[in-house]
C-alpha cells in the first residue's frame, strides 16, 4: 500500500479524473434533439439517418448547452440540404454557405450565432430538404474555451506520463520514453481534432454493427448491415465504450473513438518494445521516432473501425511469440495463440497472424530443447493452437470462400486493372508529382499496386491538407519515403540475420503477398489499401535505422540518412498540425 502512494501512475490517474470531471461539466453539448415531420415530433439521437421521400422537407430542433458560456462554432452536416436555420427565434441566412455539402457540411461561426444567444442554453431549428434516399443531419460543436483546452492538454500529458511510467518497467531508455510522450500527445491531438466522420471507412456501418449488438444482444447476420460480414470481435469489444459514453452524456461515437485511442496508445508502446528487441542505439532512435509519427498510425488513432484492434492484437502476438522463442515459457505461447485467434476473428488479415503463431510454436518448441519434456503450459498452448486451426478450417469448409462479402456491391468506379503490369510497374512520375492518391480516378497511382500501397501507407486515400503547404509537405514525404526504402534495403543487406530477423522478414513478405492477393481477387482500389497490413511497418523500420547508421558506414552516408529521416519526421508532424488547425 505504501508503494502505491509513491507511484506516479496513481497521481496521474487522479489528475486525469479531476480534469475529465471539469471537462465533462464544461463541455459544449447538443441536447434535446427532435425530428419534426409535418405534425409529427419524435426525439432522436445523432446522427439522424432515415429514409424519406424525394423532395420531402423536415426540420430538426436541438439545444446547445454551454455551461461556461464559451465561444463555439457549429459544424452542421445536412443530408441533403439545409434550407434555413433559426437561433432562439432569429432567422439566419444561409445564402453564402455550402448548405448542401453532405460530406463536410458547413460551419456556423461563433460571431454569427453569439448575438442571438442568451444564457448558457441556446435553441436551434434547422429546416432541411431530402433530395432522395437517406435523409438526416449530424452536428459537431467546437468550443474555444481556454480552460477546456487546458483540461484536454493535461489529460493527454497525464496519460503520456502514465504510459511512460509503465514503460519504464520494460527498461525503455529516455529517448523511447520521450517518444511515448510525443506519440500520446499527437494521438490525443488527432482524437480532439477529428470528428468521427473524418478520414474514415464505412463508419456508419461500423456503428450500426455495434448498435445491433447493443439492441439485440447477439451478432448480426452478414446481410443485416453494410459491414456486418466482418468478424465480431472488434464490435463486441467496442460495446462497453459505446454504452459508457452514452451514460455520461457523450455521443456514443465518442466512446468508440476513445476505445480506438486506447488501442492506438497500446500499439505505440508494444511497437517500441518490439523495435527495442531488434536494434539499439541510434538505429533504435531512428526506428522509434518513425514509428511514433508515422502519419497513418496517427490518422487511425481516433478512427472507428476494426483495423486498430487487429493491429493491437497482432503486435501482442509478436511480443508473446518472440518471448516464447527466447525463454520457452508456455504462457507466452498461450498469449500469442489467443491474440492470433482474436486477430483472425477481428479482420481477415489475421490469417497472417495465425501463420506467424504457428511459426513461433514450431521454432520455440524446437529451440528450447523441450522435445521430450515440454512444460504443461506448452502443451496447453499447442492444444489451443490446434483447436484454433481446426476451427478456422471448419469455418472455411462451411463458408462461401469470400472474405469480403460485400465485394459484389462495391462501386464499379473503384475497379482497377488486374494484369501483370499493374503489379510490377511503379509509376515514379505520378508518385513524385501527385501529393495524394485517389481510389476513384486514374492518374494518381491507383492503377499500380506499388504506387497505391506506398501512398496509402502515408496518407490512406485522403487529401489530408489540400493546400499548397499541405501538398508540398506530402510530396516531400513521398520523396523521403523512397529514400527510407533504399536505406532499409541496405540495412537488411548489411545485417547479420538471426531467427528473429527472419521472422520479421517473413511477416513483411506475408503481409505484402496478402495485400497483393486481396487486390488480385477483388480488383478494386480499396483492396490495395496499406491500412490492412499496417504492422508490416515493424518489418521495415528496424532496417531503416540499420541502413542509416552503423559504425562502419561513412559519415556522408550517415548524414544523408539522418537528413532523409528528419525530413520525413518534420513533414509528418507539420502535416498533422495542419489538420489540427
Amino acid at each position: 500500500m505504501k508503494n502505491l502512494f509513491k507511484s506516479l501512475e496513481l497521481y496521474c490517474v487522479i489528475g486525469i479524473l479531476i480534469c475529465f470531471g471539469i471537462l465533462h461539466y464544461g463541455q459544449v453539448r447538443v441536447e434535446n434533439i427532435v425530428l419534426h415531420q409535418g405534425l409529427t415530433e419524435s426525439p432522436i439521437i445523432l446522427p439522424l439517418s432515415q429514409s424519406m421521400g424525394v423532395g420531402e422537407r423536415f426540420s430538426v430542433s436541438f439545444v446547445v448547452s454551454n455551461p461556461l458560456n464559451a465561444p463555439y462554432d457549429i459544424n452542421i452536416i445536412p443530408d441533403d440540404c439545409a434550407e434555413s436555420i433559426i437561433v432562439n427565434g432569429n432567422a439566419i441566412s444561409l445564402m453564402n454557405y455550402d448548405r448542401c455539402n453532405f460530406g463536410k457540411g458547413f460551419w456556423l461561426k461563433d460571431s454569427v450565432t453569439s448575438p442571438h444567444r442568451v444564457g448558457n442554453r441556446t435553441h436551434y431549428e434547422i429546416n432541411l430538404m431530402n433530395k432522395g434516399g437517406i435523409a438526416g443531419i449530424n452536428i459537431f460543436p467546437k468550443d474555444y474555451s481556454t480552460l477546456l483546452f487546458f483540461m484536454k492538454l493535461m489529460i493527454a500529458i497525464f496519460t503520456g506520463l502514465t504510459v511512460a511510467s509503465i514503460a519504464k518497467r520494460f527498461k525503455l531508455n529516455r529517448f523511447l520514453l520521450l517518444c511515448i510522450l510525443i506519440g500520446v500527445f499527437l494521438r490525443f491531438a488527432m482524437f480532439y481534432a477529428m470528428p468521427y466522420t473524418q478520414f474514415t471507412m464505412d463508419v456508419e456501418g461500423h456503428l450500426s454493427y455495434i448498435q445491433y449488438i447493443v439492441d439485440n444482444h447477439s451478432i448480426p447476420d452478414a446481410k443485416d448491415c453494410w459491414t456486418c460480414y466482418h468478424p465480431p470481435v472488434y464490435y463486441t469489444s467496442a460495446v462497453p465504450s459505446f454504452l459508457l459514453s452514452g451514460l455520461i452524456g457523450y455521443a456514443s461515437s465518442s466512446g468508440v473513438q476513445a476505445f480506438s485511442l486506447a488501442l492506438s496508445i497500446f500499439l505505440l508502446l508494444c511497437g517500441l518494445i518490439i523495435l527495442k528487441k531488434f536494434v539499439s542505439g541510434i538505429p533504435l532512435q531512428i526506428a522509434a521516432i518513425l514509428w511514433t509519427v508515422w502519419p497513418t498510425l496517427l490518422l487511425v488513432a481516433p478512427r472507428i473501425g476494426n483495423d486498430q484492434l487487429f493491429y493491437a492484437l497482432h503486435v501482442a502476438c509478436l511480443l508473446a511469440g518472440f518471448n516464447y522463442i527466447k525463454n520457452g515459457k508456455g504462457l507466452h505461447l498461450i498469449v500469442a495463440t489467443t491474440s492470433a485467434a482474436l486477430a483472425v476473428w477481428t479482420k481477415s488479415t489475421g490469417y497472417v497472424t495465425i501463420g506467424l503463431v504457428i511459426l513461433f510454436a514450431f521454432i520455440g518448441f524446437v529451440k528450447t530443447n523441450q522435445l521430450h519434456r515440454p512444460y504443461k503450459t506448452e502443451l496447453v498452448g499447442w492444444v489451443l493452437l490446434s483447436l484454433v486451426f481446426i476451427g478456422i478450417v471448419a469455418g472455411h469448409l462451411s463458408h462461401d470462400g469470400n472474405f469480403v462479402a460485400n465485394a459484389s456491391s462495391l462501386n464499379s468506379s473503384l475497379r482497377v486493372g488486374n494484369e501483370a503490369k499493374n503489379y510490377l510497374y511503379f509509376d515514379l512520375k505520378s508518385f513524385l508529382t501527385e501529393p495524394y492518391t485517389n481510389g476513384w480516378a486514374d492518374g494518381f497511382g491507383r492503377e499500380y499496386f506499388l504506387n497505391y500501397a506506398l501512398k496509402s501507407s502515408l496518407f490512406g486515400e485522403w487529401k489530408l491538407v489540400n493546400t499548397s503547404t499541405g501538398n508540398t509537405l506530402a510530396l516531400l514525404m513521398s520523396l523521403s519515403l523512397l529514400g527510407l526504402i533504399i536505406f532499409a534495403i541496405r540495412g537488411w543487406w548489411k545485417t547479420r540475420l538471426d531467427i528473429y530477423h527472419w521472422i520479421l522478414f517473413i511477416q513483411g513478405v506475408a503481409f505484402l503477398a496478402a495485400l497483393a492477393y486481396c487486390r488480385y481477387k477483388y480488383p478494386y482500389a480499396c483492396s490495395n489499401d496499406f491500412r490492412y497490413i499496417m504492422p508490416a511497418l515493424l518489418s521495415f523500420l528496424p532496417y531503416v535505422g540499420l541502413g542509416v547508421y552503423q559504425n562502419r558506414f561513412s559519415l556522408k552516408w550517415k548524414i544523408l540518412g539522418m537528413i532523409t529521416v528528419m525530413v520525413f519526421v518534420v513533414c509528418s508532424v507539420m502535416l498533422m498540425s495542419n489538420i489540427f488547425s
